[in-house]
């Protein structure tokens, strides 16, 4: 068999979805932004075949590219990337390959048109709204009232998400957005509670496999304010935790949306109006968040995706094992790291349950905290009691550290 897998080198996370792909012995052929001799080490040893694209949402190009590959044709065309799953599903319409359609493909990308969708399948979702004027915007904050959310309608992440207390925040956030009729912006309800995300890998059937986590605090607040040292917690309770309800609302959309064959990221919130959809996307989380899957469930996840984009039985179901999360430590400044503090009272305390970490040395620059969550100071721990995991990795936020000077 042979998979177009685009952008496969956007970071080394890519890399474990080519090898999950290798490992079931297909010919895999990829298209990304750089050039052949750019490409990292790694990508070519798991590469049959690659084209250069400059811009990789420029179709036209992209289907050019691909052409010069199918040789032979493709079973399968794959992306990881959240921006390039509307190109992915029009080669596949293009090439006439199975898989995650346009329509759904768009569906996943328009924040706003999918919670319309979701709406008609019973599916309980904010207040939203696609506007391209501020008069439209200032119409839909009279209606819904303040705080509002306002983000691209295709974005991704909290990248360019802002909260509006006021007209005064609504119309930074806007000129910040720059609303148009031909790139129109989102306006929801802000949920108030607490934020975690669900996700699933699906076969030909559905639902296969699934994942549930939590965000301490939400990404929102937590991309607001730098003292913050952000985590993410994978429970490994979701058979006797209180999922049923969350379990149920994932069922219904993937049911609504017809996912097969692919990993889904949905984002979830429940607070004073009970558990409510955020959004769903048609691709894996990013972050490393399925090396975290693995690491907690004691499998090889990224051969089970390409066993389920493949449409092949699974070979392994999740152990459960371990509660799995990660916790950034962020610079308390822009500049170069001066140092830190607390590091040995963080071994002494979490020990072997910190599995992998990364911890700058004096001199290293600072980035910025919108480059996500795998930058600057951060550390990955497991342990088979989620309520320890907590709170090793609060003592983390509470203890560690990390020094610059400007």
């Amino acid at each position: 068999m042979h998979v177009l897998f685009l952008s496969p080198d956007t970071h080394i996370y890519n890399h474990g979805f080519l090898r999950g792909m290798k490992e079931q012995g297909l010919r895999v052929s990829a298209i990304g932004p750089a050039s052949r001799d750019k490409l990292s080490k790694q990508a070519k040893l798991l590469l049959d075949d690659y084209r250069a694209c400059p811009n990789v949402l420029d179709l036209k190009a992209m289907k050019a590219a691909a052409k010069e590959l199918a040789k032979p044709a493709f079973d399968r065309i794959e992306t990881i990337d959240e921006p390039l799953v509307d190109p992915a599903a029009a080669l596949r319409e293009h090439f006439d390959v199975p898989g995650l359609s346009l329509k759904t493909a768009k569906l996943c990308r328009d924040k706003v048109a999918m919670k319309a969708f979701l709406r008609e399948h019973d599916v309980p979702c904010a207040l939203s709204e696609s506007i391209d004027s501020t008069a439209a915007a200032k119409e839909f904050a009279e209606q819904s009232g303040y705080p509002l959310i306002a983000k691209p309608i295709d974005g991704f992440g909290s990248l360019a998400t802002y909260r509006c207390e006021n007209e005064k925040e609504l119309d930074d956030a806007l000129a910040k957005l720059k609303p148009s009729k031909k790139r129109p912006v989102a306006l929801e309800e802000f949920i108030e509670g607490h934020e975690g995300f669900f996700d699933t890998l699906c076969d030909d059937d559905g639902i296969r496999h699934e994942f549930v986590s939590h965000y301490y605090p939400g990404c929102l607040e937590a991309a607001k304010e730098r003292w913050i040292s952000p985590q993410i917690a994978v429970s490994n309770r979701i058979k006797e935790g209180d999922y049923d309800e969350l379990q149920q609302m994932n069922e219904r959309i993937i049911k609504a949306l017809k996912l097969r064959n692919c990993a889904t990221h949905m984002e979830w919130f429940f607070g004073p109006k009970g558990l409510k959809f955020g959004e769903i996307g048609a691709r894996p989380a990013g972050e490393k968040i399925w090396d975290m899957y693995g690491i907690g469930n004691e499998m090889n996840i990224y051969r089970e995706w390409a066993l389920a984009i493949l449409g092949k039985p699974s070979l392994e179901q999740p152990s459960r094992k371990y509660a799995v999360g990660s916790i950034q430590i962020r610079p308390d400044r822009d500049g170069r790291y001066h140092g830190h503090r607390g590091i040995d009272a963080a071994w002494k305390h979490c020990g072997d349950a910190i599995y992998e970490h990364a911890v700058p040395e004096p001199g290293t620059k600072t980035l910025g905290l919108d480059r996500g969550w795998l930058v600057n100071t951060w550390f990955r721990l497991k342990h088979k009691d989620y309520d320890r995991l907590r709170e090793m990795m609060t003592f983390l936020g509470e203890n560690v550290r990390a020094i610059a000077r400007s």
